[in-house]
């Protein structure tokens, strides 16, 4: 008797057995007599199996995950996947620095999507994300989707420490700490609180990403800890360790799009650093 599980899933309207059910996209090719140079998807909105070959016309590819061949997979009972040629792909459409651009096939690099848009190789992609904007290298495989975000800035000098001016933070009094991974500490040894905190000032510590300022921080720290008047934490809060201190994280993030490469500062951050203390909470 097998010892593994059998899962029955559909491939293009058929149904098949996989035993076990630990399988790649090249494998589940196979067994469903697809051919390599064609795309395999899992339908993840559906279970229902389908009738004919390719794209169904009331799917959106928000709803198709391509699956590499090489993609490790985990079947699980009732799925259905899909397959198409790319030359009979509808077509996927992204926005590349404010501009639509279509590709018939959604497996793509960083130096094919540059050079679709026109975009100089020295220059950096970036994948629009909710808080931090994702780098994808020339070399870099992708899959992109309807409705994904491109955009491109000239390269900053990342070499050498990071230097700036008090106009960038907004304050006199601050230092700078390279760490390992180019990540940046910025330290602000006195920021003000308001009155409805214990103590009334303590020490700021922002990180800076090694892509800084094409990539956005994200949360701040404070040390000591503070304290609100009720004598409770402030939302969203919890104490770590860093720099051989304790620092209370404040888990506070940039909303979607509030951050745009080559144009957003630390100046920026600061201010909202600076208005979510002052929500006093």
């Amino acid at each position: 008797m097998s010892q593994h599980q059998v899962v029955e899933v559909s491939v293009n309207g058929v149904a098949l057995l996989f035993e076990p059910p630990e399988q790649t996209g090249r494998s589940i090719k196979e067994r469903a007599g697809i051919p390599d140079d064609h795309i395999l998807c899992l339908d993840t909105k559906g279970t229902r199996p389908l009738e004919g070959d390719g794209y169904a016309p009331h799917r959106s590819t928000d709803e198709l995950v391509v699956i590499e061949d090489d993609e490790a997979v985990i079947l699980e009972h009732g799925r259905h996947f899909l397959s198409h040629t790319p030359e009979h792909s509808r077509g996927v459409t992204v926005t590349i620095n404010g501009k639509p651009f279509e590709f018939d096939d959604p497996r793509q690099t960083g130096r094919s999507i540059k050079q679709r848009a026109a975009i100089p190789m020295a220059d950096v992609l970036f994948l629009d994300r909710p808080v931090e904007d994702e780098v994808i290298g020339d070399d870099r495989k992708i899959v992109v989707k309807c409705g994904d975000c491109f955009h491109s800035s000239p390269p900053a000098n990342y070499g050498g420490p990071l230097r700036l001016e008090a106009a960038d933070v907004g304050c006199t009094r601050f230092e700078t700490l390279p760490q390992s991974g180019g990540w940046t500490f910025l330290i602000v040894p006195e920021f003000a609180l308001p009155d409805v905190f214990t103590p009334r000032a303590a020490r700021l510590l922002v990180k800076l990403p090694p892509l800084f300022p094409e990539a956005a921080p994200d949360m701040f720290w404070l040390s000591p800890p503070v304290r609100t008047a009720a004598g409770g934490t402030p939302q969203g809060t919890s104490v770590e360790t860093l720099l051989g201190a304790q620092w209370q994280r404040f888990s506070w993030h940039l909303a979607q799009g509030a951050w745009r490469a080559g144009a957003s500062t630390l100046r920026d951050y600061m201010r909202c650093v600076r208005a979510r203390i002052e929500k006093r909470n």
